[in-house]
């Protein structure tokens, strides 16, 4: 049985079996604390929601388990399901594979890990990140537009010192497994950050292509 089929199940008995088939009083109780969720205000639609957030219909219904087109004021709708997570205590790369409906290898390679081993705190991509070709006439603006988020966003996705993108280009216009990064602050070194994060002073140093343990305050790191 899928995660969405689960919660439907969860659902019927919670608010009856009618009306949870019906979904005439719809919850998204499987909605995951990084889901981008709004309540239904009055005279909203799925036609209005879809323009407002710049996603389709289908998309909404299927991230939301509707049947029809019924949506009732006041109830909360999934927009968007989460791209990237924070590892909770007790997370591991099984659990989270099974949890979104992707496998341990897809999540490895979509953060670039080469062990299995991850720690609270830590992001992680659950969905392959969204990787575009720069054409003629774009520009990060139009970019953030498409993508439905920022343009600082996109300069952070993308390590990007400025607004110039050229034509060829590889950008993401969802969260890449690059910008997952700690800022360096004082009193910090390679070894506190090892047992803080749980990863050795080796891996960072390799991650990070660093030939010495010398890191300073402001520096960005990568933990992936």
């Amino acid at each position: 049985m899928k995660k969405h089929q689960k919660a439907i199940l969860a659902l019927a008995i919670t608010l009856g079996l009618s009306g949870a088939l019906g979904f005439s009083s719809f919850e998204p109780v499987f909605a995951s604390n990084t889901d981008e969720v709004i309540t239904i205000k009055k005279g909203d639609t799925l036609y209005s929601l879809s323009k407002k957030y710049d996603v389709t219909i289908d998309e909404i219904k299927k991230m939301n388990d509707l049947t029809g087109s019924k949506i009732i004021v006041g109830e909360k709708l999934i927009i968007r399901e989460a791209t990237d997570i924070v590892v909770a205590k007790g997370d591991t790369l099984y659990s989270l594979a099974k949890t979104h409906g992707t496998t341990v290898k897809k999540l490895k390679k979509w953060n670039l890990l080469t062990y299995d081993k991850i720690y609270t705190g830590q992001k992680l991509l659950v969905k392959a990140p969204v990787i575009i070709e720069v054409k003629k006439g774009d520009t990060l603006y139009s970019l953030a537009k498409k993508a439905g988020t920022s343009v600082e966003q996109l300069k952070n996705w993308n390590n990007l010192p400025n607004h110039t993108i050229k034509i060829g280009q590889q950008i993401y216009l969802s969260p890449s497994p690059e910008s997952f990064t700690i800022t360096v602050k004082k009193g910090d070194t390679l070894y506190s950050l090892s047992k803080k994060y749980g990863i050795s002073v080796t891996a960072l140093k390799d991650l990070n292509k660093l030939s010495s343990n010398t890191i300073y305050s402001g520096q960005k790191l990568r933990l992936n």
